[in-house]
């Protein structure tokens, strides 16, 4: 009786695991089988809201940002400087095999992107699957620790692409099972936005500068009806179930800030203001934005880089990695940014 008893508490035990684990959690990785929790339904695009928030009224005006274009030099911040992270966004341009099999083009993206701390990543191809990690694994040759998480691939055709984000484990970190590509149902934007929330480790969990860093691509051929989109992709961000109140854009927007004053309205600022992005030195398409009132974290610094003078390339060797210049923008590893300094 008492080993009937055993069998039957044993057999309850197994059936109640089971529908705990169907529950929260889901199958993944049928290469190395795993369970991980599921993902938070990712937002739609388009869902009826609460009124947008204005994120600063007194950012209708221009921001008072200085833009800091980095043309020559180590951009790593100098010894002793105040603890902080560098945000950027890069255009890799069909980064692919092709790209991938040149030494020369992956040393000097490897140097680039190691002098930052988070870099949203757009334009990498669907067709190869290890032309990320091979790019990852070359920036960690050096003393750096960098991880890397990829969306699905969005756009439709040729067209279409990867996001990702690459990042430093060792100085901020990253909620994996937060990754969520936003649900566009009705096709407003080519390029459905990658959505991932970081948290910085320089400092005290409890103090550390969070923020929800959003991927963007906005299509060349429809920058005047997908830009107006975007206060609405900010308040759908917003209601991701996160209650993250810094959402920092950053990617190709196909357009300078002039064409986004929409955003500015409700309470955007532009880390870069009527700069170059671009090697052909006739375009701004890139940028980072965050909320002017709502990230006090921005430190006022920010800028490009030009791979072709940085690295004294021709001009077609600096095509060879690509048409746009990585930007990047500074922020302090404290949440509400560091009492007492004035950038």
């Amino acid at each position: 009786m008492a080993m009937l008893k055993s069998r039957i508490f044993w057999l309850f035990a197994i059936v109640a695991g089971l529908i705990y684990a169907s529950q929260y959690y889901t199958i993944g990785g049928w290469e190395n089988l795993r369970l991980v929790p599921k993902q938070v339904d990712a937002p739609k695009l388009g869902q009826a809201a609460d009124p947008m928030p204005t994120l600063d009224k007194k950012a209708w005006a221009p921001t008072k940002w200085v833009s800091a274009p980095s043309q020559h030099g180590d951009i790593v911040p100098p010894k002793g400087r105040r603890p902080s992270i560098r945000i950027a966004s890069f255009n890799l341009q069909a980064f692919g095999e092709n790209k991938a099999n040149k030494v020369a083009v992956m040393e000097i993206l490897a140097r680039v992107l190691r002098s930052f701390d988070v870099v949203a990543l757009q334009d990498i191809q669907p067709q190869q699957r290890d032309v990320l990690p091979r790019l990852v694994d070359r920036i960690n040759q050096s003393d750096r620790m960098f991880d890397y998480c990829i969306g699905p691939r969005v756009g439709s055709g040729i067209q279409s692409m990867h996001f990702a984000f690459i990042y430093d484990s060792e100085r901020v970190e990253m909620d994996r099972y937060q990754l969520y590509t936003v649900d566009d149902p009705t096709d407003q934007l080519e390029y459905e936005p990658l959505v991932a929330w970081f948290r910085a480790k320089q400092v005290p969990e409890a103090e550390a500068f969070t923020f929800s860093l959003v991927n963007i691509r906005v299509n060349p051929q429809r920058v005047d009806q997908e830009i107006p989109l975007f206060p609405e992709l900010i308040r759908t961000i917003l209601r991701d179930g996160r209650e993250e109140d810094d959402i920092l854009l950053a990617g190709d927007f196909s357009c300078s800030n002039r064409r986004m004053e929409n955003l500015r309205r409700i309470g955007m600022a532009f880390s870069l203001e009527e700069v170059v992005t671009t090697l052909s030195g006739n375009e701004m398409l890139d940028n980072i934005l965050f909320p002017a009132k709502g990230t006090d974290e921005f430190l006022g610094r920010s800028g490009t880089i030009d791979v072709l003078r940085q690295f004294n390339l021709s001009p077609e060797q600096a095509f060879q990695i690509s048409n746009h210049m990585p930007i990047w923008a500074e922020f302090s590893t404290v949440e509400g940014g560091v009492p007492g300094y004035t950038p």
